[in-house]
């Protein structure tokens, strides 16, 4: 979700009901799903690279036959990891790894430059993410999010994100990259990048709107924020396949070292024991004195004591 451009970044992403916005006649109002897509997506307390997220984009990238002329913002069902239009087999994508596309590359890669030269910037829509800080004693997983919160509950996490759109066997297809910033200084101690965050409304507003927004002027958007809040996590989460509310539940980590402590203390004293008795058994059976120890002869001694004879 972390790696040179966060490749462990995992998202959690659960529900896209508090995705409002306010349109150009200061009316509040949800985006619309784009026809189809909500049933691809599937709430998860895991994401991973390759499975589908909820993506915010403008509705301009769309024709003005497919009905979306009345809403300035469209939900699509994107596929996490970047695909070229180039790309021919889109089952062989992960071998590119375009999860995450770093903001100091991505105008010089024209994976990236290309869609981004087309206007076509994305919001990456969720409720946290997850990360990893490497320590002497391993991984430990964070939950990561907004500091603020919003009137009914936590406020979204929106990431800026490249999205590209191929056709695959008759059919329209999206995935995505999220974009990826040298860590705040706040941040830098978990990690030492971290995705580019859009804090409010405004900055959503000009990284999606690509009509009267250039990306010289949005690209001023990508940059390292203070803006987030975290807590430690069980390393139930290092699995994808582990897809539960326990994912995101604060733990204590220094109950989790004491009872590292004491297991390692436990596994001491076994090992002190089982020495012990080890030792016992041998001082149970002395050699007489002045008797020989018989010795098992090698299969080197053999053959030595054959070429004497």
């Amino acid at each position: 979700m972390p790696s040179g451009s966060t490749n462990d970044l995992y998202v959690y992403s659960r529900d896209t009901v508090r995705v409002r916005y306010r349109n150009a006649k200061g009316k509040e109002v949800s985006p619309r799903w784009k026809d189809g897509d909500q049933n691809k997506y599937q709430p998860s307390y895991n994401k991973a690279p390759m499975s589908y997220c909820p993506i915010l984009i403008h509705s301009q990238h769309f024709c003005k036959g497919e009905d979306y002329t009345n809403d300035e913002r469209v939900i699509v069902s994107m596929k996490w990891g970047l695909v070229p239009t180039w790309v021919k087999d889109a089952s062989s994508t992960p071998q590119y790894k375009m999860n995450n596309a770093r903001s100091d590359t991505m105008l010089s890669k024209a994976s990236y430059r290309r869609p981004l030269e087309k206007g076509q910037r994305c919001v990456v829509l969720a409720d946290g993410f997850y990360e990893w800080n490497t320590t002497k004693s391993g991984k430990q997983p964070y939950y990561i999010y907004f500091k603020d919160d919003e009137p009914g509950g936590k406020k979204l996490v929106t990431m800026a994100g490249i999205f590209e759109r191929r056709e695959e066997d008759g059919d329209e297809t999206f995935s995505f990259s999220v974009i990826t910033v040298d860590a705040h200084s706040e941040f830098s101690w978990l990690h030492h990048r971290m995705p580019a965050m859009l804090e409010n409304e405004d900055e959503v507003r000009r990284w999606l709107d690509f009509g009267s927004v250039p990306l010289k002027e949005a690209n001023n958007l990508i940059k390292p924020k203070s803006c987030l809040a975290w807590h430690p996590v069980a390393t139930t989460v290092n699995n994808s396949r582990n897809n539960q509310p326990e994912c995101i539940v604060k733990i204590d980590l220094g109950e989790k070292t004491r009872k590292q402590n004491s297991e390692s203390a436990g596994m001491m004293k076994w090992l002190s024991k089982a020495s012990q008795t080890k030792a016992d058994i041998k001082c149970e059976s002395p050699r007489r004195s002045g008797e020989k120890r018989k010795s098992k002869d090698t299969a080197l001694d053999s053959w030595l004591k054959k070429a004497k004879k």
